[in-house]
């Protein structure tokens, strides 16, 4: 069997590295796997210090490790997050077609590789699937839910697969929103998850964001496609501790997950959105009823103007 290769994005946290790539380590299909470790640069003289410490870390590690082969890319400027993961997992995906994607605060189960390979093999011909995540925060599911897996309109950065073909073709510069305008349905799926997102696409449209995920999951969206979920968490992240770029301290709580339910094995198989799913889903990333209001009409005022263009 050819397992996928892991794209692990890394830059001035040795310790969050560490922590990562052990957890890593301990997934029995590493040994079989080959890892592409992308190192953005320093932004500046200040912080070149810590950039430097997380690269020592990461050739330490790999140094003696048991992954099938280890290649290391170190970006000598600053590229930023989502400029080097566009750019990463379009090189690896170009390479070998499929990837397994991690950032260096993305802490896995056991279990975590054994799940992604499956479902990558299982929904390679299946465009109904987009992607497939590793996390999944800590919704009570429905008690009569039993399958181990379910699928969302919503997108997953913390963790995730996906295939070329699902990759290629996505509208990096957000040149033309006028889908979403003229059909109310994708702004409807966009947010089906969490009001959060059509907002956040609009303003990466307009330049005030810097978030690779939002465009992937509008692409996905668009198309007709869905990520599918673990039932429990494959990994737990660690960022939320004022270090990383998109998580902070007030995050912690909400992306807190406990490892020791994970399953080490699931039935992977395709099932519709869950009207009950989404919803919990939607409560957990949208916040409280008076964000959700603000939300509707910002997203309503913009729809409306966007069509009159």
């Amino acid at each position: 069997m050819a397992y996928a290769p892991i794209v692990l994005f890394v830059y001035n946290r040795a310790d969050h590295f560490s922590e990562t790539f052990r957890a890593l380590c301990a997934c029995e299909e590493a040994k079989d796997s080959v890892l592409y470790i992308f190192a953005d640069g320093p932004k500046d003289e200040a912080g070149r210090a810590a950039v430097e410490d997380c690269r020592a870390a990461v050739r330490a590690a790999v140094g003696d490790c048991v992954f099938k082969d280890v290649h290391i890319s170190e970006a000598p400027e600053n590229r930023g997050l989502a400029a080097s993961v566009i750019a990463g997992v379009t090189e690896v995906l170009s390479l070998c077609g499929r990837a397994i994607v991690l950032e260096d605060d993305s802490v896995a189960a056991p279990g975590l590789l054994t799940f992604m390979n499956a479902a990558l093999d299982a929904f390679a011909p299946d465009r109904r699937v987009g992607a497939v995540a590793g996390y999944t925060p800590a919704i009570e599911l429905p008690r009569d839910y039993t399958a181990d897996v379910f699928t969302c309109y919503r997108s997953c950065s913390c963790a995730w697969a996906t295939w070329a073909d699902r990759w290629q073709d996505v509208d990096w510069e957000l040149t033309d929103l006028s889908a979403f305008y003229r059909d109310p349905s994708l702004v409807k799926k966009l947010n089906a998850d969490g009001t959060d997102r059509f907002l956040r696409l609009y303003r990466q449209s307009k330049g005030g964001g810097s978030s690779w995920s939002v465009r992937f999951g509008a692409h996905l969206v668009k198309n007709g496609m869905l990520t599918l979920y673990p039932r429990y968490s494959l990994v737990k992240n660690i960022g939320g501790d004022g270090t990383g770029v998109h998580s902070t301290v007030s995050d912690a709580a909400s992306m807190a997950v406990d490892l020791s339910k994970a399953l080490k094995t699931h039935t992977v198989e395709f099932i519709p959105p869950q009207k009950e799913i989404g919803r919990r889903m939607r409560k957990h990333y949208s916040g409280g009823l008076v964000s959700d209001i603000k939300r509707f009409a910002a997203t309503k005022l913009i729809v409306w103007k966007g069509r009159l263009q």
